[in-house]
């Protein structure tokens, strides 16, 4: 069966960011890689440093890396993409004229026998009601309608404006492995053998009893982390290991 590459926190297309070049080529690596192999990508959210569709306009600098996406789907990589907190209104564009699926806000698949549970790996955590409700309201539909009227260049840099700061963001080891606590009882199933997420920005391997636990680093740092699952296992993997981080373990259950 062909391995399937996980990717998340990209975040194509920040506003001055002079990585942005870098971060593309390094990006089509990863999709030769992937192409190479036989294999598939998921990306687990956060593709985008923001993501908006508006009917007849799509933003300048996301430009290449769409055109860089639409070149591997024609080459026969199949691509999919979860919603991330920083592009959570995906569809569109990007499955009918590109041609990525977009299977939801998380995804369960069977790989080589490993029963996998995908997801960005935001609000899930109970006990954050107000991050919780903030992500209703943007995600409803009076507040995409709001938006839709207020003029690209104005809804942009709004955007890059609340999404500065949360981007740079690594959690502390003991906040996530916490998190993860009070979130996984409501995501997994007994038989599941890989759960995986991004959106911490903290490379890990934790374990919750059967299930093997991976928080993907993000590919907007300098390492370029991603993961891989084949041959019945999930290993983390870096375009330039020598700047990779020290990857954080821990057995939570």
């Amino acid at each position: 069966m062909p391995p399937l590459y996980l990717v998340s926190d990209i975040h194509a297309g920040i506003r001055g960011d002079a990585d942005d070049a870098a971060r593309l080529a390094d990006f089509e690596i990863l999709l030769a890689q992937a192409r190479a192999a036989g294999g598939e990508l998921a990306i687990l959210g956060d593709l985008f440093d923001f993501w908006f569709e508006w009917k007849e306009v799509v933003p300048s600098r996301h430009l290449p890396w769409l055109a860089a996406l639409d070149r591997a789907v024609r080459g026969g990589l199949p691509i999919s993409v979860l919603p991330g907190n920083h592009d959570f209104k995906l569809g569109g564009l990007l499955e009918e004229r590109l041609g990525l699926r977009h299977p939801g806000d998380d995804e369960r698949r069977l790989v080589e026998g490993l029963r996998v549970v995908l997801h960005h790996g935001d609000g899930l955590d109970p006990g954050e009601r107000g991050y919780r409700l903030m992500r209703r309201v943007f995600r409803s539909g009076w507040a995409q309608w709001g938006f839709r009227w207020l003029h690209p260049d104005l809804g942009m840099r709004l955007a890059d404006w609340m999404g500065a700061g949360d981007r740079e963001r690594v959690w502390d080891g003991g906040y996530l492995a916490g998190y993860l606590r009070r979130s996984l009882p409501g995501v997994l199933r007994e038989d599941d053998d890989l759960f995986a997420m991004g959106h911490v920005h903290v490379a890990g391997r934790f374990r919750w009893g059967r299930t093997t636990v991976l928080t993907l680093p993000p590919f907007v740092a300098a390492a370029r982390g991603y993961a891989v699952v084949e041959a019945g296992a999930a290993r983390l993997e870096f375009l330039r290991p020598e700047r990779a981080p020290e990857v954080v373990e821990e057995i939570l259950r």
